[in-house]
């Protein structure tokens, strides 16, 4: 459970999909193109405009550049200032895909390093994509479009909507948000394959910080030993702030702050995520400072890890997450947790239990997604129960990431222990 920061993707000096992901095959340029023919036949009477992040909106001095990840799933380009434009073309108004690049820069090499350009030899063919344009083009080509089309579509957000309205004032603008969220909530063999590979590197870190919380002072320095394991194994970044909460910080559930000292006896919720080549992971833990649980603590811990495990046996295709819909993961966990009276004074657990029961994952922890759709073979999720309760200085949370298949799900972070024996085993050895 996290602010669903989105999740930005690395820069580099070509495009993904003409290179592999550390030994492994990365999205392929006819995987890119096939979402983009996806997305177009959406668009219906439209003229589709898509903007990646430029260096300012990002601050690239602070933090480096990571390119949004809408503009990358339907190109993989991870330059600034890129956009891309899909329109008809000739009588047969067949796709036209366009990536438009800024203007060549030599002064920006020195401090950037050197970028790719709408005039560098072959760079359409290696994108497989038809062409590349300068940014000054970029107006005449939509203007040309909107001859063949009624309106413009792009996803909602006040900078490039405004910049469109402002240059085509009469034309009627279309929303892509929903269509881009129902291709992306589908993973491709690809996708899971980087997904596999976040969810090992994640599940990795959740054990270097369990063993650092054991002779750690602070909880600053169990964040720090997590980001190295991230990063020394591949991972681009954390897919979201970590959260390292000790005793009455695990009752906040979007603590990051991660300067508490440590004290022997409390629980600390480790919630974190490595994203590699672009992809999320997302795992929780619940981890004792001194290895063992106490009686109360491990009665609410194995409350908690109860639901969650017969709420992963009813993940499969045709469910739901949301809280609002009857039946669904999300409900089925609140009625779980109101059979339980393990409140401080025997209330049920529900009323201990703020959050959804998971979320779509994906490029962005918080994946796009449509809650009224219900789950099919493909989508990754979270399963992630929890009970906070601040009287006591208790909060626990446990979170699995699944893969739904034809019959039911996988957990593709079954290998990080949860068992209360097995984490008091691996905490003690």
């Amino acid at each position: 459970m996290k602010v669903p920061e989105r999740s930005k993707r690395r820069t580099n000096q070509r495009p993904r999909g003409s290179e592999k992901a550390h030994g492994r095959e990365a999205v392929s340029p006819a995987e890119y193109a096939r979402r983009r023919a996806a997305l177009w036949e959406r668009c219906g009477d439209a003229v589709a405009v898509l903007a990646g992040n430029t260096e300012a909106e990002r601050g690239e001095l602070r933090s480096g550049f990571f390119q949004d990840s809408n503009f990358s799933y339907f190109t993989g380009w991870l330059q600034p200032g890129a956009m891309l434009v899909l329109a008809p073309q000739g009588r047969s108004r067949a796709l036209l895909e366009v990536l438009v690049l800024p203007d060549h820069d030599p002064g920006r090499t020195l401090w950037s390093g050197p970028a790719s350009h709408a005039s560098e030899p072959g760079l359409a063919e290696r994108l497989g994509i038809a062409r590349v344009i300068r940014r000054c083009q970029f107006e005449t080509l939509v203007a040309e479009s909107l001859a063949r089309c009624e309106r413009l579509a792009c996803l909602t957000g006040p900078e490039l909507e405004e910049r469109l309205k402002a240059a085509f004032p009469f034309r009627e603008f279309r929303p892509l948000n929903d269509e881009i969220a129902a291709l992306r909530m589908t993973k491709s063999p690809s996708e899971i394959a980087l997904i596999r590979e976040a969810i090992a590197i994640t599940a990795e870190g959740q054990l270097r910080g369990w063993r650092s919380l054991q002779t750690s002072s602070n909880e600053f320095e169990v964040a720090a030993d997590i980001t190295h394991e991230f990063l020394r194994r591949g991972a681009g970044r954390h897919s979201f702030a970590p959260i390292v909460a000790s005793g009455d910080n695990a009752c906040v559930l979007h603590y990051s702050r991660n300067r508490a000292p440590l004290r022997k006896g409390v629980l600390t919720i480790l919630d974190v995520g490595a994203e590699y080549e672009g992809y999320a992971g997302d795992l929780t833990r619940t981890v004792p400072v001194g290895g063992r649980f106490s009686r109360r603590q491990r009665e609410l811990y194995e409350a908690v890890l109860a639901v969650q495990k017969e709420v992963i046996r009813a993940v499969k295709p045709g469910a739901f997450i949301g809280r609002q819909i009857p039946g669904s993961l999300h409900q089925l966990a609140v009625e779980l947790l109101r059979g339980m009276r393990l409140g401080p004074r025997k209330q049920p657990l529900s009323q201990f239990f703020p959050h959804g029961i998971g979320h779509h994952l994906g490029m962005d922890v918080h994946d796009p997604s449509d809650p009224a759709v219900p789950l099919a073979p493909g989508m990754v999720i979270t399963v992630e129960p929890g009970v906070y309760i601040p009287e006591e200085g208790i909060g626990i949370r446990i979170e699995d990431d699944l893969l739904v298949t034809e019959s039911g799900a996988e957990v593709l972070s079954a290998s990080l222990p949860k068992e209360v024996v097995d984490l008091e085993a691996m905490l003690s050895s």
